[in-house]
This record gives structure tokens, sequence and C-alpha cells, in this order.
């Protein structure tokens, strides 16, 4: 089936209806949890084929993470999707105003390679518990992964449903140019700005989950030994190749020496048993991924790790000695080296982060509720922690999104199922009564009388 007669199938699909009742919805979501419970392990092995990730990581930051989700949904989609009633104005009165929840239609949600299960099908999640028909395009950068998910697609949904397609810039180009009703994308900003040309021809809203140089910012009264602790978790997770990965640190300069050498004792501990890809730890995707972090490497002041296998991928964790104008601080890193770059106060500190493009994430560890609330109020950036990293993902309370060149749009949770729906606001008056006064010819009586009862 060619793509322009897939999204025309869905497309029909849609307006008969099939998807929109609540039933339907449920049935769909049951039926994702299934795939995944059922595959669980095919699908950590593909991870694992295509980047090495050792098989627990996979599973919390693959699979639990999405069954968390699914049965979020599944427990709340019948409330959200019930119109909300609100207030109006005196000069409605009497009247009933609702917001009804409409799905958008014909969704393409593009997935990351990255975390090529999880960043696939965790949009696909509120499309379905609002009422779509989607298109899935995994990344092409994960094969394995990506020719699976074809596979159980292909056996558990029928394509005018959900439908997977595969395949590189070619069937990416092609699938922009269709009508579809919604785009999400996740990916860099450059390739963003593309998908959001494309967009724009067709008027299509999109939802953009960027990334850029998330900073983690380690106050003079942060607690050091938690502060390494949490940073390097983050930063080594998948290898760094993770959107809201810790790109750099931004230490109070009294307590630089202190971080770097609590930061050895971190990386010692957390490897002891050496480096394992594919047990204890991630390879990078790719040769050309390889190459592009090696060279930052090679031009670095390497104050810990630095080592590299360009056999199996591998590069060691590694701090790095950093000014504001290194190659390696003018674009996101999206792997294990962690520049360190120091701050004298907090005008120095706003004055750096205010200088650079809003980024996805923001880490801010300080025993000071006064430092927290400065940060927060002055720096723009997507979403964060306070004395920790990345957690905050894994609340399905919180909306996950960037915010200008990190992009822009929320998910997750009810997030999710807001961003895949279409408000439309309705109010209903009854026949009765129906007085002269608001109808032609105006004059100034009737004007007067107006000011009178809805003028305060």
């Amino acid at each position: 089936m060619t793509i322009e007669k897939l999204i025309e199938l869905q497309k029909v699909t849609f307006k008969e209806g099939n998807t929109r009742s609540f039933h339907n919805r449920k049935s769909v979501l049951k039926q994702l949890k299934k795939l995944i419970t059922n595959h669980e392990k095919e699908l950590c092995d593909a991870v694992n084929d295509d980047f090495g990730k050792p098989y627990i990581e996979s599973y919390i930051t693959e699979i639990y993470t999405l069954l968390e989700e699914v049965d979020y949904h599944l427990k709340n989609v019948s409330a959200w999707m019930k119109p909300a009633s609100v207030s109006g104005p005196i000069v409605t009165f009497p009247s009933k105003n609702k917001i009804y929840k409409h799905p958008k239609g014909t969704v393409l949600i593009i997935g990351a390679w990255n975390y090529p299960i999880h960043l696939t099908l965790m949009p696909l999640i509120g499309a379905i518990s609002a009422g779509n028909t989607v298109v899935l395009k995994p990344s092409e950068l994960a094969p394995a992964t990506s020719s699976l998910l074809k596979k159980l697609f292909d056996k558990y949904f029928k394509p005018e449903i959900i439908s997977v397609v595969e395949g590189g810039v070619e069937e990416s180009t092609q699938l922009l140019k269709q009508p579809f009703d919604h785009i999400f994308f996740t990916g860099s900003t450059r390739v963003g700005k593309i998908v959001m040309k494309a967009a724009a021809e067709q008027l299509i809203p999109v939802t953009l989950e960027l990334g850029g140089k998330s900073p983690a910012i380690v106050h003079h009264d942060a607690n050091i030994g938690v502060s390494a602790n949490r940073i390097w978790w983050g930063k080594t997770i998948n290898a760094g190749q993770t959107c809201v990965a810790p790109d750099y640190v931004f230490v109070h300069e009294s307590i630089e020496e202190s971080f770097i050498s609590v930061s050895k004792k971190v990386l010692s501990s957390f490897y002891e048993n050496d480096y394992q890809t594919g047990k204890n730890y991630t390879k990078i995707v790719n040769d050309s991924h390889f190459i592009r972090l090696y060279n930052l490497l090679k031009n670095s002041i390497i104050l810990h790790g630095g080592n590299t296998n360009n056999e199996t991928r591998f590069i060691e964790p590694s701090l790095i000695k950093a000014e504001w104008n290194d190659e390696i601080m003018q674009e996101e890193i999206f792997g294990p080296l962690l520049p360190l770059i120091t701050y004298k106060n907090e005008h120095d500190l706003k004055e750096k982060l205010l200088s650079k493009s809003s980024p996805l994430a923001l880490y801010i560890f300080t025993e000071s509720n006064e430092f927290q609330e400065f940060i927060i109020r002055n720096i723009p950036f997507g979403g964060g922690c306070v004395n920790d990293t990345i957690s905050h993902l894994g609340n399905h309370n919180l909306p996950f999104g960037g915010t200008g060149h990190s992009g822009f749009g929320s998910y997750h949770g009810k997030y999710s199922f807001d961003i895949f729906s279409r408000e439309q606001g309705i109010l209903k008056k009854p026949s009765w009564p129906d007085p002269d006064v608001r109808y032609p010819p105006y004059n100034d009586t009737k004007l007067n009388w107006f000011k009178r009862i809805f003028t305060k």
C-alpha cells in the first residue's frame, strides 16, 4: 500500500467515527499494552542490537514508562473525554457553556533513535486515547527496533487505525507532504525546522520535542556528593544520548575542585567492574556520532576519563574543563562528555544563561529556596528538577516539552490527551426568554438599558 493510500484509508476510518468512542479507545490502548507486555524481551533485545543498551536500562526507560502511561490513560480517559462545563458572563444569561474535546483526525508521529521505543510509542498513547488514527515513523538510525515495531504493529493493529512506515529521508519527506491533521516530531532542532516548514505549507499544527544544551547548576551551598551522583546518573544513562541529559555542568567557582574530586569517585563507583557494553553501559549509536564525539573529546581539556574504542563505539564518561567559546559548548553534545564551566555569582550566572538558547531541561542543585526561585523565574527552559536530573519525566502530572529552540507543545499524562485533541467551545441557550432589547432597531433607550443592566 502506498503512503498516499494509507493516509486516505486512515482518514476515511476517522470520518466514519471508528476511533472516537470510549470503548474503541480503551480497546486500542489495551491492545497496545498487550503488544508491549507480550514482546518486552524482543523489544529490549532490538534496542540492544541497535546500540548495545543494557537490558535493565531498556526495560526501565523504554518498557516500564510506557506501561505506566497506558495504565494512566486507561484509568482517566473516560473523564478526559467528557465535555467540561464552564461559567458564562451575565450578558449570555441564561445559558450553559461547555468545552468539548474532539480528536484531531489522522496524525503523524515521528520518533527518535535514542529511545526508539519510548519516543515513538509515548506520544502514540495520547493520540490513541484522544481518538485519532495514527501513522508512526520510527527512526531509521535504530533499524532493528524499527523493523520489529513494523512487524508487531502489522500483527496487532489494522493499518487504518495504526500503521508503521519505515524508511529514511525519502519516506519522511513523502510523509510530510500528506494532509495530516497533526504532526508530532521528536528530534534535533535542525530537522524540527524542516518538519515545521513542511507542516506550514498545509497549515498542519505541530508539536516539536527538540533538545538543546541543558545545564546542571551546582550552587555553592549544594550537597556535592548528591549533586555529582545525580548529575552523572543523568549523564551516563544511554551513554548521554538523552535529550534531557545534563549537557554541561555550571559550578560555582568556590566548589570547582570539590566537584571534580567527587566526580572521579562517583564514576569509579558506578563502573567498578569496568565498562561492559550491553551489560552496564551503552555504545554510541553509529560511526558518524562516534567520530563527532571523539573529535570533541580530542580537542578538549580532559579532567577525568577520555578513553575510547572505535571498534565498539565506546566513549568513557568524561569530565572536561571548558570555556563558553570552546567547540564543545556550541551545540548539544548528545554523548557522555560533560563540560565544566564556573560562575562567580547569580548575576554572572543569569547573564550567561540568558545569552544562550532556551534548553529543554535545567537542573538546579542548591539548598536555598531563594536561589531555586531566582533561576526558575529568570531563566526560560522547558522543565527540570531541583536536586535531581531527568526524574521530572516520570510524573504524569507534569507537562514535558520545550520552549523556543528546544521545541513547543507538552505531553505526558493528560497533556498527551490534550495535545492530540481539538477544543470546541459551545454555548447552549433556551428558546425562552428572548427579550427584544438584543435585536435591532437599536436606539439610545436600548443602549441605556444595556448599560444599566450589564455595566458595573
